[in-house]
Formats: C-alpha cells, sequence, structure tokens
C-alpha cells in the first residue's frame, strides 16, 4: 500500500506539473483573441487602473474555464509520454501493481479538475460576462463610443464628428439614417452634446444650428425636404443589450434563469424580453454547462489507456495526440450543438454523445489494455 500511494503521488506530480505548463500555453492562445476582439471597445473608454483590474477579475475565470481541460489534455498526454519513453510504465506493470496503480490516481485527479471546470462553466462564467458588459457600457458611457475624425456604423446608422472636446462636446457633426426602406435622413449640426443610456443602449444627441434633410428612397434630388433647426434631440441604438428586464444573451445566463426560460416558454407567456424564444436553444446552453466538466475525466481515461497500451512513447507523439484528441472532440461537440439547437436530436443526447464515445473508447482500450497484459503471461 505504501508503495501505491509514493507512485500515485508521484503520478499526479507528474501530471499536474505538465498540466500547469499548458495552462501557461492555454491560457494565452485564448485570451488573446477576446483581448483583441474588445480591445478598442475598451480603451476608447478611457480605462482607468481600477477598470483594468475589474477586466482581469471576469477574465480570468472565463479563460481558465476553457484552458483547464485543454491543459490538463495536454499536460495527461506530455506525462504518459514521458513515462512511456523511460519505460515507467512498463516498469510499473512489471511489479505486479496492475494497471489501477495508473489509472487511479490520474482520473482522480482529472475528477479534480472536471469539479474546477464545472464551478467556472456553471458558477462564474454567467456572472463574469456580465459584468464585462457592463464595464463595456459603463466605458462607452463615458464617452469613448465616439472618435473624432472617423466614419463610424451603428447598425443602419452613421456618424462623423470633425472635433470633440472632453466634455463630451461635438463640432461638426454628420449623422446618416438608413434604418427606414422609404427614405434617407441625413442631420447636420455646427455643435452639439451626446450621452449614451447603458439601460436601454441608445445614443443620444443634442444638436444645435443645423439642418435635416429627408430623402426618398431611391434617391432624387428634387423630392429633398430640408428643414433647419437652432437644437434638434435625436436618438438611436448605439449598443445591442437587449430588450426588456431580461436582456442578457444566452450564454450569460444562470442555470436558474435558463430553466426559467424554458419554463415560460412552455407554458405560452408571450416572453418578448428574452433574446431567443426557441426553449431549443436554452436546453442546449444548460446540457453544454454540465456536459463540458465532465471532459478532463474522459480525457483521463482515453490517456491512461493509451500509455498502458504503448502508444504515447515520447512527449512529442503525446503532444500531438492530445491536439489530435482535443480538435475531435470539440469538432463533434460544436456539431452536436448545432444539431440540438436545430431540434434534430434532443439537446439532453446530442450534447452528450461526444462524451460517451471518450467513454467508451477509454474503457475499451483499458479493458483490452488489461487483456493484453493478461494473454502476455506465460
Amino acid at each position: 500500500m505504501a508503495v501505491s500511494w509514493t507512485i500515485s503521488r508521484y503520478l499526479i506530480k507528474e501530471v499536474a506539473q505538465y498540466t500547469a505548463l499548458g495552462l501557461m500555453a492555454a491560457a494565452p492562445v485564448i485570451l488573446i483573441p477576446n483581448v483583441f476582439d474588445r480591445a478598442e471597445e475598451f480603451m476608447v473608454g478611457g480605462i482607468t487602473l481600477a477598470d483594468q483590474l475589474e477586466i482581469a477579475r471576469c477574465v480570468v475565470p472565463l479563460v481558465f474555464g476553457y484552458a483547464l481541460p485543454i491543459a490538463f489534455l495536454f499536460g495527461l498526454m506530455m506525462a504518459i509520454g514521458r513515462l512511456g519513453g523511460d519505460l515507467e510504465v512498463t516498469a510499473l506493470r512489471a511489479s505486479g501493481l496492475g494497471s489501477t496503480a495508473l489509472v487511479a490516481p490520474i482520473c482522480l485527479l482529472g475528477a479534480i479538475i472536471s469539479l474546477m471546470t464545472a464551478y467556472f462553466t456553471i458558477e462564474l462564467e454567467p456572472h463574469c460576462k456580465r459584468e464585462l458588459s457592463a464595464l463595456s457600457l459603463r466605458l462607452a458611457s463615458r464617452g469613448g463610443l465616439i472618435e473624432a475624425g472617423r466614419f463610424q456604423s451603428f447598425g443602419d446608422h452613421m456618424i462623423f464628428v470633425q472635433r470633440r472636446g472632453a466634455d463630451r462636446r461635438l463640432e461638426g457633426v454628420m449623422i446618416s439614417d438608413a434604418s427606414s426602406d422609404d427614405r434617407r435622413i441625413q442631420i447636420f449640426a455646427e455643435t452639439g452634446e451626446f450621452s449614451l443610456d447603458p439601460e436601454s443602449g441608445r445614443l443620444r444627441l443634442s444638436l444645435e444650428n443645423g439642418d435635416l434633410r429627408i430623402q426618398p428612397d431611391p434617391i432624387d434630388a428634387f423630392d429633398e425636404y430640408r428643414i433647419s433647426f437652432e437644437r434638434f434631440d435625436y436618438d438611436f441604438p448605439a449598443l445591442r443589450v437587449g430588450e426588456g428586464p431580461q436582456r442578457y444573451w444566452i450564454d450569460q445566463l444562470s442555470l436558474d434563469e435558463l430553466r426559467g426560460a424554458i419554463r415560460r416558454i412552455e407554458s405560452g407567456d408571450p416572453v418578448e424580453d428574452l433574446t431567443f424564444r426557441n426553449p431549443l436553444m436554452y436546453s442546449t446552453q444548460i446540457q453544454r454547462m454540465f456536459a463540458i466538466p465532465f471532459s478532463p475525466l474522459l480525457f483521463a481515461f482515453v490517456g491512461v489507456s493509451l500509455g498502458l497500451r504503448g502508444v504515447v512513447r515520447s512527449g512529442y507523439r503525446g503532444m500531438l495526440l492530445a491536439l489530435a484528441l482535443f480538435g475531435g472532440y470539440y469538432g463533434l461537440f460544436v456539431y452536436a450543438q448545432d444539431v440540438a439547437r436545430e431540434g434534430v436530436v434532443p439537446p439532453h443526447l446530442a450534447i452528450w454523445v461526444p462524451n460517451a464515445i471518450l467513454l467508451v473508447i477509454g474503457v475499451a482500450l483499458i479493458v483490452d489494455a488489461r487483456g493484453l497484459r493478461w494473454r502476455a503471461r506465460p
């Protein structure tokens, strides 16, 4: 028992070390694209140190939730590859301890990683995404939404400002409104002020000394209407924040809110405040929140089974197998989500198919490896 416990600690330590290295590699890969996607949105708002700390507080749990399964798979395959290359797996099996001595500690570590992933995915992810959206609105409401000297599009609206002051004062304002199918509106003003309503996401402009031009579509210069004004208040949707009291995107809803949305839809509630009115969207999200955290434990089964069969005999081969396994699993998972959302297969079946495939492969390989061991005995 003492020898087995010593070996278990050694295996857990080995896999954990490589997992930490994998996390250091996977986290930037996940973080950098998301940062660049929202960099302009954050930076133009005059971001402060407090804002940076709040962003980090929200982003770190999101990154860990996605990076942990990848890092564990990478760490597991690298560790198995090193152990196989140094013939430590062979020595372990030759000592008579059996496959359990290898399977049990690694699967225990996989279960711990799965619980951590579940906490990040189910509890923290919706909350952190809400906080990031709220921070984006706060930064935009400070005035960073409008920049001088460039044309900016907000859906069917375009705005250009020659100069702007620190106090939200604008000079040389041009607005083009193409939201109507039968007419186009152009607004020119010498000066103005603006503000953003975080609740509705509407940009409000108080314009002074300008012209309002209304043109039919298709444009006919002879039918243009022109109205001069000294002051004109104008607003339009600049940020998409949803509608009504429940204005969050589906990945920002907690587990209870997702279940509540399904109950409301099935009871015949008009649900005008929900982003989607198809219950399959919410059912798929619920199943996803539970299915993803199981992946580290299933990766442990498959990784150990490959190690027992001697397939992974170097860290390089382990890394390639980790990439192939990860790509295949998540590719199938994305496809399963699409199938579930379209109603081809019920979400509680479709989303769990990738996990079921991994489980069957892992168990079958472990059983087969044990059979190989018994057949190899004289």
